[in-house]
């Protein structure tokens, strides 16, 4: 997405405070760009308090190395790479064997930083589905992240909220249908294929 001029010059604005050892920018940093590297490091890691942590621990090693990045592109490959090295050293240390796990160490580990590119645009595109679900009405909202983030089951999440199966379904479609609608003709191809490599897991 290009950057208008005045998003230029506050981004300038913002890394020359950054570099500086502003903690109101590095909280903005923050925010900008959190979700994005908390689902790349959902990608590989089963639980997603492990993801919470990788991704925690890399914002502060970001605070730590903060005079040397110059722009937010920067900024994002560092934060990538770094969750991309804590995956797999975590993954490694757990000494995980069986054939899924071995194929995503096998991953990580031949991922180069320039391999990033694509994974910054689907989850360029997840951060859009995230906004619009956000707008979502709350009840509605609740089902679907419960749903398509955290992989319950219809009648899971019935048995969570204390409703039936069938207004879980009924607002999951309700929920996609509104999604559609927002996000385009698109939207319905991109987000199967988010779900089905695990962005939205």
């Amino acid at each position: 997405m290009e950057l208008t001029e005045k998003e230029i010059q506050d981004e300038v604005v913002l890394m020359q405070q950054f570099r500086a050892g502003s903690e109101e920018a590095f909280t903005m940093i923050y925010r900008h760009l959190y979700q994005r590297v908390f689902w790349f490091a959902r990608k590989f890691m089963e639980e997603a308090e492990d993801a919470r942590d990788l991704t925690a621990e890399a914002f502060i090693q970001l605070w730590q190395q903060n005079h040397q990045l110059k722009d937010l592109n920067e900024v994002a490959a560092f934060l990538f790479v770094i969750v991309r090295n804590k995956c797999y050293n975590l993954l490694k240390h757990r000494q995980m064997k069986a054939g899924r796990k071995e194929e995503l160490l096998r991953q990580l580990n031949e991922r180069e930083q320039g391999d990033f590119l694509e994974e910054q645009v689907q989850l360029e595109l997840v951060h859009r589905i995230y906004t619009e679900v956000n707008k979502l009405a709350p009840r509605m909202k609740e089902i679907f992240l419960l749903s398509y983030r955290d992989g319950l089951k219809p009648a899971e999440i019935a048995t969570l909220l204390q409703i039936k199966a069938q207004t879980v379904t009924n607002q999951r479609v309700t929920a996609i249908r509104i999604l559609q609608l927002a996000l385009g003709k698109d939207f319905m191809l991109s987000f199967l294929l988010l779900v089905e490599c695990g962005f939205l897991l």
